[in-house]
């Protein structure tokens, strides 16, 4: 993984829930996202296909990303999402997600479905001591 990615991954890994906005008929919409893990230079995330957020991402996979760390610094990440029907991603999703699992209950779930950014940029930013920074992954 490059270091750039990395600083993405352990920030959104470090915090306890970060904000998906999408867009719905020209109006932003945010809401709360769990960040699964970042292989092979990919932040892989997992959704139901049944969801209003994966229609609107199908339709505009143009997304941005913002999480609060411990430390009040805060990261975006912009980029466009990919949807993969990964078997062995859907197998690691539920295997470190018991809510996710509870719901989906296996990889075969038919509504059950992953995506991830690759090639995105960001911006992590905070409180004075925090140093600002920009760049892609």
């Amino acid at each position: 993984m490059n270091e750039r990615l990395q600083i993405v991954a352990d920030r959104l890994a470090g915090a306890a829930m970060c904000f998906l906005a999408t867009v719905d008929n020209g109006k932003p919409r945010v809401r709360p996202f769990q960040h699964q893990f970042a292989l092979d230079n990919k932040l892989w995330f997992g959704t139901g296909k049944s969801k209003a957020v994966c229609r609107q991402l199908q339709a505009n996979p143009w997304v941005e990303i913002c999480a609060v760390g411990p430390d009040a610094a805060w990261l975006r990440v912009s980029g466009q999402v990919i949807f993969a029907d990964d078997r062995a991603i859907k197998e690691r999703i539920l295997a470190g997600q018991e809510l996710i699992r509870s719901r989906y209950n296996s990889a075969a779930h038919p509504d059950l479905a992953v995506f991830y950014l690759e090639h995105g940029t960001y911006a992590l930013d905070g409180f004075p001591g925090i140093p600002p920074r920009t760049g892609k992954f």
